[in-house]
């Protein structure tokens, strides 16, 4: 091996670093030689961010700065050449002293973002364990001041095989979204929300964003998890026309109930199994994980923290977003309708006998 060739990867493994992470993209050259351990003074660093400028992928930027101890303050390159400081006020010649110059390099890549509040739509019965803990990790371990809105629609059990039910609790949801993203403008907040939803939350965010009545609503970055949204859904339309600006599904490969969702929950489909067959999604795939294991408390607090897999994708710019256990879905079909309305009658049949006792556990336990 040429022993010039291993320093070099170590400085493209830097580059592609803060490329990820939309971190530290403006830099000067003692900042970057000390981040890969290398002297400011190696030629064949210089001649590595050189080659970087021609190809494009890295910028060099003349700054100036007041070279007066109390001040230091990087001065504007539309103002030079600076006799004074238009900060201190120094008279540079008087004072006999000179603008600093400083060269920086500047990295061509997106910044990386800031979750700033969030909406969390829960599975069926919204007094499952986790969500205290889930609530609690949610709120503590995200570095930021993000106010997140858990939106629990109270106990739904056989109501799921019902569609007009469906409809009535996507309307709400969206009703409640609206009023919470007004509160976001008054407060200062961006009008977008990141969301994450699981289980049969995914679907009634499905029916919120193809419901006419609530197209003036947009969304920010979007985590499914234990979806039961078809995988067929058109996510491309979605984020092209800006109304969600990405989106993770994250699969699990041992999540049986969504297999099964769409012979009994009208409207649904293995999502949370299959993937999403739309191009502009990512679908990252726990092998080990079941229904709800995205939300026990080590696989939360793994996901949510520096380097995890939700917090990365909420906070690093996505051109360069590569997780592992990324999966593409192959194509899907529907199971064939003679099964589907098999299985839905015999729903109906359950729920005809039983809503009688799920109107009154609802009543005396909303």
């Amino acid at each position: 091996m040429n022993p010039p060739e291993a320093p070099e990867r170590g400085w493209k493994a830097e580059i592609a670093r803060r490329l990820e992470q939309g971190d530290g993209l403006e830099f000067t050259l003692a900042q970057f030689a000390q981040a890969v351990g290398t002297a400011a003074e190696d030629e064949a660093l210089r001649e590595f961010l050189d080659q970087a400028i021609e190809s494009g992928g890295l910028k060099k930027i003349e700054a100036f700065r007041c070279p007066m101890p109390e001040c230091k303050k990087v001065l504007s390159p539309a103002g030079a050449p600076y006799s004074a400081c238009p900060y201190c006020l120094t008279d540079y010649r008087e004072e006999g002293v000179e603008v600093i110059t400083e060269t920086f390099y500047q990295l061509a890549g997106e910044t990386s973002r800031d979750i700033r509040w969030m909406i969390v739509v829960h599975g069926m019965n919204s007094r499952a364990k986790w969500q205290e803990e889930f609530s609690w990790q949610i709120a503590n371990r995200l570095r930021y001041s993000a106010p997140v809105l858990i939106y629990k629609y109270g106990w739904v059990t056989i109501d799921v095989l019902v569609c007009w039910l469906h409809r009535k609790l996507a309307k709400r949801l969206g009703e409640r979204m609206r009023i919470a993203i007004a509160q976001a403008e008054a407060s200062q907040r961006p009008p977008r929300p990141d969301i994450i939803a699981h289980s049969f939350g995914t679907h009634l965010l499905s029916m919120v964003l193809t419901n006419p009545d609530f197209e003036d609503l947009k969304f920010g970055r979007v985590i499914t998890a234990g979806s039961v949204i078809r995988p067929d859904f058109d996510w491309d339309s979605l984020i092209e026309n800006g109304r969600v600006e990405a989106v993770l599904n994250h699969v699990g490969g041992k999540d049986k109930p969504v297999q099964v969702a769409q012979f009994a929950i009208p409207g649904t489909g293995p999502g949370g199994r299959v993937g999403y067959t739309a191009r502009t999604t990512i679908n990252v795939c726990a092998p080990t994980f079941k229904h709800s294991d995205f939300f026990l408390p080590e696989n939360l607090r793994a996901q949510i923290a520096d380097g995890g897999l939700w917090h990365n994708f909420l906070t690093h710019p996505l051109e360069h977003f590569t997780p592992e256990g990324r999966l593409v879905p192959v194509s899907w079909k529907r199971a064939p309708l003679v099964i589907r309305s098999a299985t839905r009658g015999l729903g109906y049949a359950v729920f005809a006998m039983f809503a009688p006792f799920s109107w009154l556990r609802r009543r005396l336990d909303p």
